[in-house]
């Protein structure tokens, strides 16, 4: 089983390309960042059309995003975090927690990219380590879509349902 290493200011994850090393928040990086804010931000748009709807800043560039699974009708939550790699930004999925064993749900360690598959809890927490090529979210006001910070939570159904690009950037215009 593959574990996250902790290097100093760092923590690395193994992907099947080699390592992923994501800058931890230190004292100095939250003194840094209130001198020269820079947090990361999440847009929202519509994917097709590309209309920007919002910008929700990430504290710690790490999210969640909530919803109910259409088959099993129980609660779902994704985790992911916002690294920064040479290409730019990048969104990696880092866990899914859920409560029913089904149809539309990781079932084994070896769902791609998985690192861990356990019971805690009550609930099954697959760990992973997958980057995100581009997050689509659909949209359905009966699945209860939600994106979660630190200190916010978005209701993703505020719009008509469709699909939702979401897509880190350097901040959100104020």
């Amino acid at each position: 089983m593959k574990k996250a290493l902790s290097i100093k200011s760092k923590q690395c994850l193994p992907l099947a390309a080699g390592m992923l090393c994501i800058l931890a928040a230190t004292a100095d990086a939250a003194a840094a960042s209130a001198v020269a804010p820079n947090t990361i931000g999440l847009s929202i748009s519509v994917y097709r059309e590309g209309k920007p709807l919002d910008c929700v800043a990430l504290e710690q560039s790490t999210f969640e995003l909530s919803f109910i699974h259409s088959v099993s009708l129980t609660p779902v939550t994704d985790y992911y975090t916002v690294v920064q790699l040479p290409m730019g930004f990048q969104i990696v999925q880092t866990s899914e927690t859920f409560f029913a064993h089904g149809q539309g749900l990781p079932s084994l360690v070896n769902e791609p990219d998985a690192t861990d598959f356990r019971i805690e809890n009550g609930q099954f927490v697959l760990t992973m380590s997958r980057l995100i090529e581009q997050l689509i979210v659909r949209t359905d006001v009966r699945y209860e879509n939600r994106l979660h910070t630190r200190s916010e939570t978005t209701n993703l159904n505020r719009w008509p349902d469709n699909g939702l690009l979401l897509k880190p950037v350097s901040s959100c215009p104020k």
